[in-house]
């Protein structure tokens, strides 16, 4: 699974995860000319609307509308991507990809051709996006997610747990055993490469322009790669804890989560992680860092922590008692964020006087 977000690369006119300059997108986003801040599918947008410690989580109307409810079936929610504070996309099971265009308001069905299990989105730019699931699913939309192709998928493939595309045409996605896909005609066909691991994988993170890129899964498997993506090898990462997630604010600092609540964090590059105490015993799904000091993780149990030190320490932060698992998390400012699980439900976090 996954959450990404495009550091200060320009993109097209609409999209999650289109801004005025990316001069005034760096200022917001605390990175310097974004050739150190990592992707995920997303841009980001809008000045700071309040201090962290005027914000909190609220839960937004459940996913999809009652309107658009075909069954009685709950969706759950396995990825979501931001493109500005406004504009974002939900993706889950039974082929379901939503849409956002007033800040979580309202989230809009599309309607993406099928009922696969969809675990993880990437939009390159305002129109063009993936989407990948079980059977190894590929589906894409360059219309910003108007309309969507079911591409041929990846052969040989249980389940393809995540995806990025850095432009209309190049992207990877991880997958089952170690497998990690690259595709240079945007997602037409997909060629195998060598990760240096056995493990499932989960998920995956680009930096902004490209240059590296990490990979964390079962077994606390990281691999690492530092060609953009040409090759992979494994980095040692200390534990044996299942990873679901990581995010890079830059080359070198990064965050990676997973099971029973475990925390790594690296300030090389990933030569070296270090465990860190999250304070719970919860799994953890997602984790997004909005630049080196400032980054969420989220979980089992509506479960939120956030960290203002790099992920030295990390604060447990109040979302409800739903019990909800969140998968994935993202954010456009220090107070502007949202996050995805199941039952269709997502929470915003924002200024607390606007909730």
């Amino acid at each position: 699974m996954r959450t990404e977000i495009d550091g200060c690369r320009s993109i097209g006119a609409s999209a999650r995860w289109v801004f005025a300059a990316c001069a005034a997108l760096a200022m917001a986003l605390g990175c310097s000319g974004g050739s150190d801040a990592p992707t995920s599918n997303s841009e980001r947008s809008g000045a700071e609307e309040a201090s962290a410690g005027d914000a909190g989580w609220s839960l937004l109307p459940q996913f999809p509308p009652r309107e658009q409810v075909i069954s009685r079936r709950l969706l759950g929610l396995n990825d979501l991507q931001m493109l500005d504070a406004n504009t974002a996309w939900v993706a889950g099971t039974d082929g379901a990809v939503g849409r956002t265009l007033d800040a979580g308001k309202t989230f809009s069905l599309q309607k993406t051709g099928t009922a696969i299990n969809l675990t993880a989105l990437s939009f390159a730019d305002a129109n063009n996006g993936w989407a990948v699931g079980t059977a190894g699913t590929v589906i894409r939309t360059a219309d910003g997610g108007e309309n969507w192709e079911i591409l041929d998928s990846v052969s040989g493939v249980f389940s393809l747990e995540g995806v990025h595309f850095q432009d209309a045409q190049n992207g990877w996605a991880v997958a089952d055993g170690g497998d990690i896909y690259r595709s240079t005609d945007g997602g037409a066909s997909w060629e195998k490469q060598e990760s240096g691991t056995g493990e499932d994988l989960l998920d995956l993170v680009f930096l902004a322009d490209g240059s590296q890129a990490w990979a964390v899964g079962y077994g606390g498997a990281v691999v690492h790669s530092g060609d953009g993506g040409a090759s992979w090898s494994a980095q040692t990462s200390g534990t044996e804890a299942t990873l679901n997630s990581v995010w890079f604010a830059s080359a070198n600092v990064g965050v990676a989560v997973g099971a029973e609540g475990a925390v790594l964090k690296t300030a090389d590059g990933g030569a070296t992680w270090t465990s860190v105490d999250s304070g719970l015993t919860e799994d953890l799904f997602g984790v997004f860092m909005l630049n080196e000091n400032e980054a969420w993780a989220v979980g089992a149990r509506s479960k939120a922590i956030g960290s203002v030190d790099g992920g030295d320490t990390w604060t447990e932060q109040e979302t409800t008692t739903s019990g909800d698992s969140l998968k994935g998390v993202m954010f456009t400012s220090s107070s502007s964020g949202l996050s995805a699980g199941s039952g269709g439900r997502i929470w915003k976090y924002g200024p607390t006087a606007a909730q």
